[in-house]
């Protein structure tokens, strides 16, 4: 709808490789066929769970600009027709920036957060409007749009291009391994999920094993982990297999995620937004948490504030971490939505036999991998929650 003659000054928040991945990068998508004349500003918050690399990332967005909070400055606080949208990160700055710009805020959130301060909210499902509604927020202020993150998903080539590219055998079978997108989670998981790839593999030699890397893992920090675990790896100037033993390999992916996500017959993950990525492709996936070094997890709060080198935090810190596990009865998103366990969840101290085990029982049984695909497509198959966002903002900057 371009060509409506207005403008508009769009800054959204944001915290995390998640949340610019999984909400910035559609949302911006679906603005940019909506809204003509519109500079989108995506502004960096601070957050116990960056990678580092959100700036990076950011610059990949589709935004005109990215930027940490500090490089707000005068030109920003001119006039103009502003509005900021928070899709992520803490309630506290995003209502500073809407202050300092003087610009309603618009926020993306399951909870009425700083709800005195937020012009109208977007909620991604009915417990969240059911939340709303049950503290007496007025129906005029909240919307349910549903889940960004589905809007993510986008396969830019076709099954056999993939495959191709990767050097996979038409119809081989694949499996997956996301360690994250954060130095504690890539550091720790590559090196423990190819050990759990090496049990696999033993028992399904016919399996290849994709490592598709988020585009913030450094080069550096990955290559040391592998090094520092004794796990042969291959490749000049950057890591492309990794060692499964055996004479067995698992190919490191890069750029193209969900391609290889989308080829795979089941995925091995982390708790994130890929865990949705990976429903909404239907593809089944175990879930891991391994609580061993829960004292280097980022929290919220104070217990994610207080630093580690203070006597007795890193006990206190990790023994809080699994008091929360024990009381938590879904960890990962799709789980949450759905409330059930449609995926499995291994949580705790456990060893790589364990998730292997449960991988090969999974593998070898067709019937239950085709059950959680089915509950997958019945769960995320309604999309479009970023072109409801963004149809809200071309009407406000029209002034309806």
């Amino acid at each position: 709808m371009s060509g409506a003659g207005f403008s508009l000054d769009l800054y959204i928040t944001a915290n995390s490789p998640g949340e610019i991945s999984g909400w910035v990068m559609p949302v911006v998508r679906e603005i940019r066929s909506r809204v003509w004349n519109c500079r989108i500003s995506l502004v960096i918050l601070p957050c116990q769970y960056a990678s580092g690399e959100e700036l990076a990332l950011g610059a990949v967005s589709g935004a005109d600009r990215c930027f940490r909070i500090g490089g707000l400055n005068s030109a920003d606080v001119s006039k103009g027709r502003k509005l900021v949208l928070r899709l992520g990160g803490d309630f506290f700055f995003t209502v500073y920036i809407a202050k300092k710009l003087a610009a309603p805020l618009w926020a993306y959130s399951s909870r009425p957060s700083w709800n005195r301060f937020v012009g109208r909210f977007f909620v991604p499902d009915g417990d969240a409007a059911d939340r709303f509604a049950l503290l007496g927020i007025p129906k005029e202020k909240y919307e349910k749009i549903g889940h960004l993150a589905l809007d993510s998903v986008v396969v830019n080539e076709s099954e056999d291009e993939t495959r191709e590219i990767l050097g996979l055998s038409p119809g081989e079978p694949v499996i997956s391994c996301l360690t994250g997108s954060r130095p504690i989670e890539y550091c720790q998981g590559v090196p423990f999920f190819a050990r759990i790839a090496s049990l696999v593999t033993e028992e399904f030699p016919d399996h290849r094993v994709l490592f598709p890397l988020a585009p913030t893992v450094r080069e550096d920090l990955l290559e040391r982990a592998l090094d520092e675990a004794r796990i042969e790896r291959r490749g000049e100037t950057r890591v492309q297999s990794i060692s499964l033993g055996g004479g067995r390999w698992g190919t490191v992916v890069r750029g193209r995620s969900l391609e290889a996500l989308a080829c795979s017959k089941l995925a091995i993950t982390v708790p994130g937004t890929n865990n949705l990525q990976a429903a909404a492709l239907y593809v089944p996936y175990i879930m891991v948490l391994p609580l061993d070094k829960a004292d280097e997890y980022p929290l919220d709060g104070i217990p994610g504030i207080l630093p580690l080198w203070i006597p007795g935090i890193r006990r206190l810190k990790k023994n809080y971490i699994v008091r929360l596990n024990r009381r938590t009865e879904f960890v990962s998103l799709t789980n949450k939505i759905a409330k059930k366990m449609i995926a499995p969840e291994i949580r705790g101290f456990f060893k790589a036999e364990d998730v292997a085990s449960r991988a090969i029982s999974l593998l070898g049984d067709p019937q239950a991998l085709q059950g959680i695909s089915r509950a997958f497509w019945e769960l995320t198959h309604e999309r479009g929650a970023s072109a409801a966002l963004a149809r809200r903002i071309a009407d406000w900057a029209k002034g309806k």
